[in-house]
Order: C-alpha cells, then structure tokens, then sequence
C-alpha cells in the first residue's frame, strides 16, 4: 500500500486513537502514514526480515541509487520508534521513506507512462528472482511518478515466493498494465475509463469481451488476454495441491522468459503514435505570429523569474513550451492537458531531457475524483494539484464556452489551485479559436470582453502587470491571489 493509498494523513498532533482507527482495516505491514512531516511504513515481522536480508545483500542501496524504488531507511532512533508505537502498535518495525513530489494515479498517466511503469514493475520482479524473492503483487499504483521517472513505492509487497517457476502476480499484472495498453492501442479505450471502473483491472473475461472474435486470436491478444480468460474458466484438476509440492525443485527460467516477453510486448504496445483530438498541433495552428510566440514565451519565463515559484502548475499544456520555459527558470512543472496525444509527447520529451516536468491527462473541467476506501483512499486531483503558480494559457475560452462555466467560477477554482500568483491569457471572441469553438453554437457571449474578465478575477486576486500579445488580440494577466 503506498502513501497515496492512505485514507487519512497524520501528523504530531493528531490524536494516536485516531491514527490507530484510520490504520485498523489495513494489514500492519501496509499502512503507510505521516507524522512530523515525514512518510512512514509500518511492517510486520515477515516484511522486516525481507528487508534486512536485501539489506545485507546491496540490492535495496543499489535499487534506490538506481531510482527504481523511493529512498528508504530503517527507523532505528529508540524515541521515534516510540512515537510511532503509538499510531502502530503491532507493527514489528518501521521504514521512513522518501516523499513523492505530487502523487498521481494510472487514470491520469498516458499510454507510455503507464507501459513505463509495467517495465519498471517487470524489471524489479527480475532483479528479485535473482536474490530468491519476488512481488506478491503487481498493481499499478505500486509505481509513482518523481517528474517523468516511474518509481516502485511499495516496499512492502516484496516477499520470499513459495515457488520460482511461477509468478503469481501475473494476472493482477495483466488487469493493471497489458490489458489496458491492448484496449487502448487496439480498442481506442482511454486508461481513465478503465482504471476509474476498475479499480483493480477488468476481468480477462471482460476484456476479451471487448475484442472481436477472430481479433482475439491475434498474437498481440490470444497470449495475455484470451487464453487467461479461457483457463479462468476452467476448473483447475489439480485445485487443493499444496502450491509447494507442486512447485518443488522447478526453476525460474520459465519465469525469466515470459517476463523478458512482456518488456518487448510493452516497449512496442509503448513505441505506437497517440490518436489526438485536434489540439496537439494547436501552437502551430493558432493565430500566432512567430514573433508573437517569441514575446509570450519571453513574457512568461520573465515573470517568473522574477516571482520565482517552486511549483508550477500548466493547465492546458499541449505539446509543453511553457512548461519547459518554466521548468528553465527552477520550478518544478506539473503539466496538464486533456489530450492524451499531448500528453503522451511531453512525457517523452521531459523523459528525454530528465526535465523536472510530471505530464497528467486531466481535464480541469473535469478533474479526477476522490476515489476509492470512503472517497478518501485516492484523493482528488484539485487536492493534489495545488502550486504557487497557475499558468492557464488559452484556456480560459474552452473553460467558459465548452465547459459553460462562468467567470467567476473559473477564477474561484484557479484561485484554489494557485497559492500565490496566476498568469491567465485571455483569448477574445474575435480570435480564431474562439470562433473554433463557437461555430455551431447560436450565443455570441456579448458579456465575454476583457473588462469582464478583470472584473470577475479583481474578486480574488489582484493584477500586477497587463500584456498585450504582439501581433494579436490576446492579452496575458500577471495577478496575485488575495489573502481572503
């Protein structure tokens, strides 16, 4: 269970009764907790002697020099370890833990991220096979994102296997990463749909479901997806045999073959070009002149460099030239966009250049809900998301003409992301774009004007500085959010 799973946060103050409750459904080896600003994993005796001989044996130094796995530690100070009896009392031991930058969910990753994250999943399973240990578990939201570099989080799910020839996480593996790419590369079935739905991967009976029938005798599907969903109906002849007579004295060399044919299967399902919705290109098709883009970028980078935030949020990135430019002048960029295409095409370019970029498929019109044990277990991405910078370049039109919502509710809910400034280009109704998005639409938007705009936004922030875009109708806001 990672820190991202956890259904409540605590912290010194926090009551000890009230940490004891939010853990008492979770396996002591599994709840994951912050006290005094720092992550913390509470394990029981099983996982504490798996960590002490991976210890001994280089692997856990060298998996998180590597940045495979978060930074982890034993809790060895006698006071500490006290305190943290008081949340966890049956725990044998406790690690303390790196902190992610910003969490996020499979639902939110693209295609190549989520492949990215089944390859680091597939490469650790192998590193293990050769210490005698493995995964018991192979869920997607094991794996977390530091920028555009996936990191196995949870610690606790590394076990000394029963048998070596098989692994018996491979099903749930499936669910969380074949079956997924498969539907979306060959279906067209977006990983949000199917991750919110399914909150541990369909069935293999439901995703064959999906394909056609002669479809599903591809080489492509028949290995992963058809024929676990023909043996899952099956009744097993040899159910109620002890898993390690039957496994006795076999290898893992089956193991190692089959886990080296699903890296290539990813790294090609990963390899295939995104689908986009038409806005992938939309820096080279908008109204921009090239001195135009120049003076924006120039405008933008400037102010903050003057502000100096450390986070960044870019809603409606695209392709990622401000959140490149932003990440240039020292902050660190979460980038979001609703075009899976985009998306997937900035994740390539930060993973190329190790930039301090973490690319999200979000629709802010539509972010990701609280899901999971009580809504509190995966939390929100409006509660995730927060950073001392909002750009909202050109977005501002697709919020008030196809979201339909109002200005002063776009700029209430920018207000709750952004916790100091916001840089919000507004885009008039003369602009072919806007005219993009109004064209089979009979409202003309009369109150949609730029004095509106300041007025609407004079609410909850304050503007420092006004733009005009050269060579264009646009104008960039440079505001400061009020203390109220």
């Amino acid at each position: 269970m990672s820190v991202a799973q956890i259904p409540t946060q605590a912290t010194r103050t926090a009551p000890a009764d009230a940490l004891r409750d939010a853990a008492s459904f979770r396996d002591p080896s599994g709840f994951v907790f912050e006290y005094d600003h720092c992550i913390y994993r509470a394990v029981d005796r099983r996982m504490l002697d798996v960590w002490r001989r991976l210890s001994a044996s280089g692997l856990i130094d060298r998996l998180a020099t590597s940045g495979a796995i978060v930074a982890t530690r034993f809790v060895d100070d006698a006071d500490r370890v006290s305190a943290l009896n008081e949340i966890a009392p049956e725990a044998a031991g406790f690690l303390q833990h790196a902190r992610v930058p910003t969490i996020s969910y499979p639902y939110e990753w693209s295609p190549s991220m989520l492949a990215d994250a089944g390859l680091l999943t597939l490469s650790l399973q192998q590193r293990l096979l050769e210490h005698g240990m493995a995964l018991k578990d192979a869920t997607a939201y094991n794996v977390q994102f530091v920028d555009a570099h996936p990191v196995f989080i949870d610690i606790a799910s590394i076990e000394q296997p029963q048998r070596a020839d098989i692994w018996h996480a491979m099903g749930q593996f499936h669910r969380m990463f074949t079956q997924p790419l498969l539907l979306h590369r060959r279906r067209g079935q977006s990983l949000r749909a199917y991750f919110l739905a399914h909150l541990d991967g369909a069935s293999p009976e439901e995703a064959s479901s999906a394909f056609g029938y002669l479809e599903r005798f591809l080489p492509a599907v028949l290995m992963d997806v058809t024929l676990p969903a023909w043996l899952g109906r099956r009744t097993q002849s040899d159910a109620g045999t002890p898993a390690t007579q039957k496994g006795a004295g076999r290898t893992a060399n089956a193991q190692r073959w089959n886990l080296q044919r699903l890296c290539g299967k990813l790294q090609r399902l990963a390899g295939k070009r995104q689908k986009n919705d038409g806005w992938s290109g939309y820096t080279e098709a908008c109204n921009y002149s090239e001195n135009a883009t120049t003076d924006k970028v120039f405008a933008v980078q400037e102010y903050l460099q003057q502000t100096r935030p450390g986070t960044v949020l870019d809603v409606g990135c695209n392709t990622g030239t401000y959140s490149l430019a932003a990440e240039a002048t020292g902050a660190r960029v979460i980038a979001i966009d609703s075009d899976v295409a985009c998306v997937d095409a900035l994740y390539r370019k930060a993973r190329e250049q190790r930039a301090r970029i973490l690319p999200l498929c979000v629709d802010l019109a539509n972010p990701s809900p609280a899901i999971g044990f009580m809504n509190r277990e995966r939390p929100a991405f409006l509660t995730r998301a927060k950073c001392d910078c909002v750009l909202a370049l050109a977005v501002i039109h697709h919020l008030h003409v196809a979201a339909n919502l109002p200005l002063s509710g776009i700029c209430d809910m920018f207000a709750s992301l952004a916790r100091r400034d916001l840089v919000l280009e507004f885009v008039p109704r003369t602009d072919s774009m806007f005219r993009r998005l109004t064209r089979f639409r009979s409202e003309s938007y009369p109150d949609y004007t730029l004095e509106a705009c300041e007025r609407a936004f004079a609410r909850r922030f304050t503007l420092i500085r006004k733009t005009a875009i050269t060579d264009s109708d646009r104008t960039l806001l440079f505001l400061r959010r009020r203390d109220n």
